[in-house]
């Protein structure tokens, strides 16, 4: 049986806004391959990196003295680095050695504990994490997958879960598959969206949506323990997190209807819901108490 790998995609981020997600892969006891996808990196970085055993795979060039750069405009980061990913596990050496991929955000995302003991448990091919609102119900999604796709396809998602692209994982080949196709969807449309983001969550939630898909696909919500994406959780809303945030602060009455009921609380400096531990917590900086929490734990 090979090992799992953790892989993150980066452009112009120093160790202050990686080491989180790097501290924490290692303090959770994951004993995997870790690696980045790097556009554009300064060296002194790069070195830290790499004492701290990451593979650095250059999506454009790397020179000795000043790191790695990347010759082509950052709008399409958002969408390229899907063909970056895919890329990369398509010119292992060796894929046998790779069991579970997890692919995730990198400035916003610690892991609490080691994902390969969740992954362990689950049977299916692909796992994403849910925002825990449907598309009618969450502003930004409804402009993101309007804009990305038409008033069509809105109409066939509005009554659909929102899952988030920030943290995908699953089996190797499954996996290649999967970020392949949302890759190729996302080719037609405007790699930067009018109100925030890129067309990668509408095109994966579409994805989703198909029928074949859906076999392979483990949709978890936070009291799986899997994953919290936290911009959507009550805590972050309260704090005036994102559009729904602001608009609760205006409105603390408007209704708020969460596919899933979820309590969080925290433990000995770790986020809980439903009483389970967090494998996974993503957007941590949407919440204020969260924020202090994850810097004391996985900060320098």
């Amino acid at each position: 049986m090979g090992k799992d790998l953790i892989v993150g995609v980066v452009d112009n981020y120093n160790w202050d806004k990686i080491k989180y997600w790097a501290n924490s892969i290692d303090i959770c006891g994951f004993e995997g391959h870790k690696a980045l996808i790097v556009y554009n990196m300064d060296d002194e970085t790069v070195k830290t990196l790499t004492d701290k055993q990451f593979m650095l795979i250059a999506a454009g060039k790397y020179e000795e003295g000043k790191g790695f750069t990347y010759p082509h405009p950052s709008d399409r980061i958002m969408v390229d680095r899907f063909f970056h990913i895919y890329n990369f596990l398509n010119l292992l050496a060796n894929p046998e050695e790779i069991d579970n991929v997890i692919i995730t955000d990198v400035r916003d995302v610690v892991f609490q504990d080691n994902p390969s003991k969740w992954l362990d448990t689950s049977k299916y091919e692909l796992i994403v994490g849910s925002e825990n609102l449907r598309y009618k119900d969450e502003p930004w999604g409804a402009n993101n997958m309007k804009q990305s796709f038409g008033q069509y396809f809105y109409d066939q998602m509005e009554n659909e879960e929102i899952f988030c692209a920030g943290v995908i994982g699953g089996r190797y080949a499954s996996i290649m598959d999967f970020i392949l196709n949302l890759w190729l969807i996302c080719r037609g449309t405007n790699t930067q969206i009018p109100g925030g983001g890129g067309p990668d969550q509408a095109a994966m939630n579409v994805l989703l949506s198909m029928e074949h898909i859906s076999y392979l696909t483990h949709r978890t919500n936070p009291s799986d323990g899997w994953v919290v994406h936290a911009g959507t959780s009550m805590p972050a809303i309260e704090a005036g997190s994102g559009g729904i945030g602001q608009a609760y602060k205006q409105n603390p009455n408007m209704s708020l209807p969460f596919v899933h009921e979820i309590e969080y609380d925290t433990k000995l400096g770790e986020v809980y819901a439903n009483g389970k531990k967090l494998t996974i917590v993503h957007q941590w900086d949407r919440v204020p108490h969260w924020k202090k929490l994850v810097e004391e734990t996985y900060g320098e």
